[in-house]
This record gives structure tokens, C-alpha cells and sequence, in this order.
């Protein structure tokens, strides 16, 4: 009983390392990062115009918010007051048939990401800092 516990151990140990070399060989130049935005939904540059006319050069929020939907208001603000005023965004609000969402536009006039409500204000308030630069 003590060998093949000891054996079973000895290939366990084995394993692990035969792994982890593996890896280290397999995944070489291999980089995993973490993406730029953290919507529920990302397009890039230049793939989705703004619904809305946005000034070149700034950064919107176009806000598409249900009627009755006071919850959503009050997250949008709250995220908003995060920021610092030189990043803060402009926000065009429209009116949903459905359910309300969050667009993001970046410098250029492109949506970059999208967030439904509720969201992560924290996550928003990343990707507006990120397309501010």
C-alpha cells in the first residue's frame, strides 16, 4: 500500500512538471492581456459611427434610457460624477422602447462599447478614462 501510494505520488509530481514545462515551451511569445474596454459588447475603431452627431474631438456617452427608469438615471450621474471633469463625457439621452443602454463614443465619432443597465459604474468609468486619451 505504501509503494503505490508512493508511486501515485511520484507521477503526480511528474505530471505537474511535465505540465508546466509544456507550457513554458508552448506558450512562448504568447502574451494574454487584459482588454482595452470592458463593455458587454466592443467594436473597433472605426466600425460603428455614432447614432448621434458627436464634436470631433470628445468623448459622449449616448444614453438610451427606458421611461419610467429613474434607477438608471441615477447610475448614470453617479458614474459620471466619478470622473474628473477634463474626461467627463458629453451625454445625449434618448429614449428607449426597450431596455436602456449605455453607448460609448470615442474621439474619432465611433462607438467603441456598449453597457446595459445596471452595469459596473467602475467599468464605465475605465473605458471613458481609456477613450479620453
Amino acid at each position: 500500500m505504501k509503494v503505490a501510494a508512493t508511486i501515485l505520488a511520484a507521477a503526480a509530481v511528474l505530471g505537474v512538471a511535465g505540465a508546466a514545462v509544456a507550457h513554458a515551451v508552448l506558450a512562448r511569445g504568447t502574451i494574454l492581456a487584459l482588454p482595452s474596454l470592458h463593455g458587454q459588447v466592443t467594436w473597433p475603431t472605426g466600425s460603428h459611427p455614432s447614432p448621434v452627431a458627436v464634436p470631433k474631438g470628445r468623448t459622449a456617452v449616448v444614453a438610451y434610457v427606458a421611461r419610467g427608469c429613474k434607477g438608471c438615471l441615477a447610475e448614470l450621474r453617479f458614474t459620471l460624477r466619478q470622473l474628473p471633469q477634463r474626461v467627463r463625457p458629453l451625454v445625449v439621452r434618448r429614449v428607449a422602447t426597450g431596455h436602456s443602454l449605455l453607448l460609448l463614443v470615442d474621439r474619432r465619432g465611433d462607438v467603441r462599447t456598449g453597457y446595459t443597465f445596471p452595469f459596473a459604474p467602475a467599468f464605465v468609468e475605465g473605458d471613458l478614462r481609456t477613450l479620453a486619451r
